[in-house]
């Protein structure tokens, strides 16, 4: 079970974005089982494997992963794939960057890209000539994850960032940048940018030609998805959890036991990724309910039974708590239009 889930802000860009290319967009909804009255919902959420299916699909059918913005074709589809290839003999983070950029800035006319260093941090940055071009940011969010987490692949380990800058200022579902992200994030500036301790710069690239073969062939599911395999105290966290809710959740001493550490640490630890460990616990039942509620064979009560709750009057409340709406809704957005 890939219990992962995206904002339904998403999910309207990319729709937003194949309209403006020609593309009926229900079609898309209807083949994953996705009401359109879902989208209209501004606290929804949807399993990540459909998000990326329906990526995949615009972005073959309009022949651009940038998904046409903005009416302009930047990027052919093997593009991203022959950036990589072309990093992967690289020795450092640093030059494996430059490349990178080098290689986009090479044919991207209206969007560039920026790796600098300011005493102890380094930046890689982003800018349209054109800001209002990617008008709900999502285009440029979406680049910023793929940057931070292919790089982080390729060097063997999270890049724990510092800060992100983005230049938007700040939505309404700006929780999900945390999910995403898992450090500060600043509004209103005047790139966007990922930050983090110039002096990771130096990793060395630890993958090579035959583990990029696999990862590509997984892309850009395992881009997308949040990992639980990473090396933050976050993924390790949610790997003592598991995935089988309808045990009692270990209490905090005793994860910190397994951890080998102090729960005071672990609490500091947690912080730093601007998580906590019942944000975590949310977070999990709420994409495990949200893959169970897309499929119709699961009742609500057996739904709120395997997330562990003992009533199903509590799920309820905790469901709508975590995405303003009750299990019970979400089914019927799902069940009404299908």
């Amino acid at each position: 079970m890939k219990a992962n889930t995206v904002s339904i802000h998403y999910l309207q860009g990319l729709l937003a974005r194949a309209e403006s290319a020609g593309m009926e967009t229900r079609q898309l909804l209807t083949k994953r089982d996705i009401p359109p009255s879902l989208i209209e919902e501004p606290t929804a959420r949807i399993p990540s494997e459909h998000y990326v299916s329906i990526a995949l699909e615009v972005v073959q059918s309009v022949k651009d992963e940038f998904l046409m913005l903005g009416g302009i074709k930047r990027s052919k589809p093997g593009s991203f794939a022959m950036m990589t290839q072309s990093v992967i003999h690289c020795r450092s983070l640093l030059r494996a960057l430059l490349m990178a950029t080098k290689f986009y800035n090479l044919f991207l006319e209206d969007v560039s890209f920026k790796v600098s260093k300011r005493g102890e941090l380094a930046y890689i940055s982003m800018r349209w000539d054109n800001p209002n071009m990617d008008w709900d940011h999502s285009t440029t969010d979406g680049i910023l994850v793929l940057i931070h987490r292919f790089f982080s692949w390729l060097c063997g380990q999270r890049i724990l960032l510092s800060e992100v800058n983005l230049s938007l200022a700040k939505p309404a579902y700006s929780d999900e940048y945390q999910t995403l992200f898992r450090c500060p994030i600043n509004f209103c500036q005047d790139n966007d940018s990922l930050v983090f301790p110039a002096k990771l710069l130096d990793l060395p690239v630890m993958q090579t030609e035959d583990s990029l073969k696999t990862f590509l062939k997984e892309a850009p599911g395992n881009l997308i998805v949040i990992p639980d395999n990473d090396n933050s105290v976050t993924a390790q966290v949610r790997s003592i959890i598991g995935k089988d809710f309808r045990e009692e959740f270990p209490d905090f001493e005793t994860v910190a036991k397994i951890l080998n550490t102090t729960p005071q640490t672990l609490r500091r630890r947690l912080k730093q990724e601007n998580s906590s460990y019942q944000e975590i616990k949310d977070t999990m039942r709420r994409d495990a309910a949200i893959y169970y509620l897309s499929r119709s064979q699961y009742s609500i009560n057996e739904i709120a039974e395997l997330m562990g709750f003992s009533e199903p009057s509590t799920f309820h409340r905790a469901f709508k708590k975590w995405t303003g709406l009750t299990p019970g809704n979400y089914r019927l957005h799902s069940s009404s239009e299908t």
